[in-house]
This record gives C-alpha cells, sequence and structure tokens, in this order.
C-alpha cells in the first residue's frame, strides 16, 4: 500500500494539471473524466477531500456549471498542493 501511495502522491500534480489544461479548453466531458478517476483514486488512499473535490469537479462539469467546476478544481488545487508537501516531509 505504501507503495501505491507513494505513486499516487507523485503523479497527483501531473493528474491536476491535466484537469486544469482540461477546465482551459472548455472540455467539460474530460474534466468530468480525469476528476472521477482522481477522486476515486483518492478515496481509496484515504484522502476524502480529495475525493470530495473531484467528485465536485466531475459532477459540475458533467452539469454545465462552468463557475462551479471551477471552483472545485482549485480547491482540489490547493488540497493536491497540501497533500505533495506533507507527503515529502514525512519521507
Amino acid at each position: 500500500m505504501a507503495d501505491e501511495l507513494d505513486r499516487f502522491v507523485i503523479a497527483l500534480a501531473e493528474r491536476v494539471d491535466a484537469i486544469q489544461d482540461a477546465e482551459l479548453a472548455s472540455s467539460c466531458p474530460e474534466v468530468a473524466e480525469l476528476a472521477r478517476a482522481l477522486a476515486n483514486d483518492a478515496e481509496r488512499l484515504g484522502y476524502p477531500g480529495l475525493a470530495r473535490c473531484g467528485r465536485t469537479a466531475a459532477m459540475a462539469a458533467e452539469d454545465d456549471k462552468i463557475e462551479a467546476m471551477q471552483e472545485a478544481v482549485f480547491e482540489m488545487t490547493e488540497i493536491a498542493q497540501r497533500i505533495r508537501r506533507g507527503h515529502r516531509g514525512a519521507a
């Protein structure tokens, strides 16, 4: 489990970047898909706050609620940064 957690945290920045890129391209279906996948992994690995933001972003994207999607992606970015900082500090 520790190796899987390390891989998740290491890949987190790239995954969030991909979600941000999809958001900037106004690709709601891609945001929904990527954010939901991230939420599922975050939930399974013990990051409920990140999982909640991912689900919120995915649902907003599916409903074409652009402002809500942007807010959720912003919050997801903040949480991901804290996770990465905390993970490096624990190593």
